[in-house]
């Protein structure tokens, strides 16, 4: 049995939005960050990091793939505008597994993230399922956490033969109550245990942050996200 086929043992599909016709499904995806109140204006999650400003326009559909785009064209004081969604609104869970087929824009200045935060809006905690900085061949994972209210941060750097720009691969993530394990293509590459591991619901961000000079029209592309959880 495939160690993915493992980690979704026992679990039910919660979660699986198609990317069909020509328009995003709103009532499955927003486009901004929920603590934004006019998400049509778009949003922002600078912090000194990023140089993109998130738009609806950033966000497209088409031949069943979500694609989220950069453009260089300043943007509220941003350099660039650019796509994001979450699943604040629709869907949110406690422990599961979520996997995510999806290409990478690859090339300098590009920032695409899978990830989880508290349906709370608190933070932390954070689970980073997958971030890249442009390299065709490593990620990062990380969890962002507290210890008797001292930030703590568990991060890695995996490498893969695959190259994760020219073809679609599998991000995974299976988070329990004791550990979260990350997996790409259904090989596990990263793992945190402890008693620190969030108990709380969380919801799946993708973007495309731009934190440099980055090609416009840089493009991450989703083909398809599945939550599994154990609720029946």
């Amino acid at each position: 049995m495939k160690r993915t086929a493992l980690a979704i043992s026992g679990l039910v599909l919660a979660f699986h939005p198609a990317f069909s016709g020509t328009k995003l499904n709103t009532h499955k995806w927003a486009t901004c960050y929920p603590w934004f109140s006019h998400p049509k204006n778009g949003c922002t999650n600078a912090e000194d990091l990023e140089t993109d400003w998130y738009l609806p326009s950033g966000v497209t559909v088409s031949h069943d793939t979500l694609h989220l785009t950069a453009s260089k064209k300043t943007t509220h004081g941003q350099p660039y505008r650019s796509g994001m969604v979450t699943t604040f609104k629709s869907f949110t869970f406690t422990y599961g597994y979520v996997s995510v087929v999806a290409k990478l824009p690859g090339g300098t200045g590009t920032w695409p993230a899978l990830w989880l935060l508290p349906k709370s809006e608190g933070w932390p905690p954070e689970i980073d399922i997958m971030e890249n900085h442009g390299q065709p061949h490593t990620i990062q994972t990380t969890y962002h956490y507290t210890v008797l209210g001292s930030l703590q941060m568990a991060t890695k750097f995996p490498t893969t033969r695959a190259n994760l720009v020219t073809h679609y691969n599998t991000y995974g993530l299976s988070w329990g109550a004791h550990s979260i394990t990350w997996y790409l293509n259904g090989k596990v590459i990263d793992r945190f245990t402890g008693p620190n591991i969030s108990n709380q619901p969380m919801y799946l961000v993708a973007n495309l942050a731009i934190d440099g000079p980055a090609k416009s029209g840089a493009t991450f592309s989703i083909k398809s996200v599945r939550i599994y959880t154990n609720k029946r």
